[in-house]
């Protein structure tokens, strides 16, 4: 081969080789830059998943203590409306009970005067009078006949009771207004005088299905 020839060939493989080498260069240049722009926009799309993620994580523990402290404040807000109500069940049984207390004692007193009237009726019934001391002074003497023949004349289930026991109801009535305005008399016993007189007054007003069935059943036995 001619000399010139080789030279050629020379310089052909030369510039060849050079230019393959830029290219390769250049492609490396290339790749290098569009591996930087992909890894800093994948880069920055870790980082936005990894925030978001944080970003729902954080909403949802967010979440979690709203729902614990939404059911702390609704047991809270139960507890005291069930304070509430056992602190008014407890108001309202302590007013029943009271009340009870105060309906029982009532009738215990009720029931109490009535046996007193009772018994100083039957007392008069059977001439012995057991009255109260103020009673016996002389100057109520009158008025104490006056009362222990009427009630000596009356008999609840008699027919003519409704006559007598007016007749009572007002003696006792005249009576009552003598003892409260007598000053003599000491309080102790103005307060037994007018509270005989009282339960005297109670059982003229009784009708006769108010009295009690054994205390007829004596009044049947006594007539």
């Amino acid at each position: 081969m001619p000399r010139t020839a080789v030279i050629t060939l020379a310089a052909v493989a030369t510039f060849a080789a050079v230019g393959l080498q830029q290219q390769a260069s250049a492609q490396t240049i290339a790749y290098d830059h569009r591996s930087t722009v992909l890894g800093d926009h994948l880069a920055g799309a870790s980082e936005l998943v990894r925030a978001n993620g944080q970003f729902l994580k954080d909403e949802a523990d967010a979440a979690e203590t709203w729902t614990r402290v939404t059911a702390a404040s609704d047991q809270i807000q139960y507890n005291r409306a069930t304070y509430r109500n056992d602190v008014k069940r407890m108001e309202t049984e302590v007013r029943e009970q009271k009340a009870g207390a105060n309906r029982a004692k009532q009738q215990a007193e009720a029931n109490a005067e009535l046996a007193a009237a009772l018994k100083l009726y039957e007392s008069v019934q059977r001439g012995a009078g057991a009255w109260p001391t103020a009673l016996t002074q002389a100057r109520y003497a009158g008025s104490v006949a006056t009362v222990s023949s009427l009630i000596r004349n009356w008999s609840p289930q008699h027919p003519s009771s409704d006559v007598y026991r007016s007749a009572l109801a007002t003696e006792l009535g005249v009576l009552k207004a003598r003892v409260t305005a007598d000053r003599s008399l000491d309080f102790a016993s103005r307060v037994d005088a007018v509270r005989a007189i009282k339960q005297l007054h109670q059982l003229a007003m009784m009708s006769p299905s108010e009295f009690p069935h054994q205390w007829e059943q004596r009044q049947f036995a006594m007539k």
